[in-house]
């Protein structure tokens, strides 16, 4: 496959959505390697611009071409310039230009279960990740990011996400908006909480509609009086589950609960 070189803009232009504000400004996010590029052709995302290392290795030809019949704009990358662009110590040889999938419209199913999932303060890209795959998984309509939380565009957290990132609505959203959007949508709000020390902790019952928050391990959750203690019972000799752990559990319970 004979492809032009990449241009010294189109070159700059891949390095610089490893930064928050390129990812603003341009609308658009960075994935690597064939797996991703095929989970944003799926989702609807047409790349602008498909960069390869060559030669191209075979498992990595129907993709690109699948993102090259759809428009997108193929050229050719040397090795120097894939690390530089890529965040990973290994650099996949095929990055391309997506454009961000649209945000959450505010929309929660009007009757019957629906399930929203808020993280507050989540700074870590690796669990921010994990925690869209799982909400997407067990059947979460929406995530919402609060201040502070790790942007669910970012090249490591498409990643832990495992393209998830690329299917399940997002938005931002401040502290102080989440009791009202809980109201609107008849949702009861669940504040994700580890076992006190000494009490047997009781077997979380979720709400057909929920409002699941997770918090920082560490500086805990934005205060929410009316929402109801969601723990996950564990050996009482370990401190505290991972958040991304423990949330995937509530998250699994909620849904196990929705399917029985």
């Amino acid at each position: 496959m004979s492809l032009p070189p990449a241009t010294r803009a189109q070159r700059a232009a891949l390095a610089g959505l490893r930064e928050a504000h390129a990812r603003r400004a341009s609308g658009q996010l960075l994935v690597e390697g064939p797996t991703l590029l095929a989970e944003a052709l799926e989702a609807g995302l047409v790349p602008a611009l498909v960069a390869l290392e060559q030669p191209l290795p075979e498992a990595a030809r129907a993709v690109v071409e699948r993102a090259r019949a759809a428009g997108a704009e193929l050229v050719a990358l040397d090795a120097r310039s894939a690390a530089r662009a890529s965040d990973r110590e290994h650099a996949h040889g095929l990055l391309a230009a997506v454009p961000q999938p649209p945000r959450w419209d505010g929309r929660v199913p009007a009757s019957g279960p629906a399930l929203l999932l808020a993280l507050c303060g989540l700074q870590d890209p690796g669990n921010v990740g994990t925690l869209l795959r799982s909400a997407r998984a067990f059947g979460a309509t929406a995530c919402l990011l609060l201040p502070g939380s790790a942007d669910p565009f970012g090249p490591k957290v498409v990643r832990a996400s495992a393209g998830a990132a690329l299917r399940l609505p997002s938005a931002e959203v401040p502290a102080d908006g989440l009791a009202a959007l809980a109201q609107r949508h008849g949702l009861q709000t669940c504040a994700a909480q580890p076992p006190r020390p000494g009490a047997r902790a009781a077997r979380w019952q979720p709400p057909a509609r929920c409002l699941l928050l997770l918090g920082h391990e560490t500086r805990g959750l934005p205060a929410a009086a009316d929402a109801a203690p969601a723990c996950v019972p564990h050996d009482p000799g370990v401190e505290s589950l991972n958040v991304a752990m423990a949330g995937s559990i509530l998250l699994a319970d909620w849904y196990r609960e929705r399917r029985a």
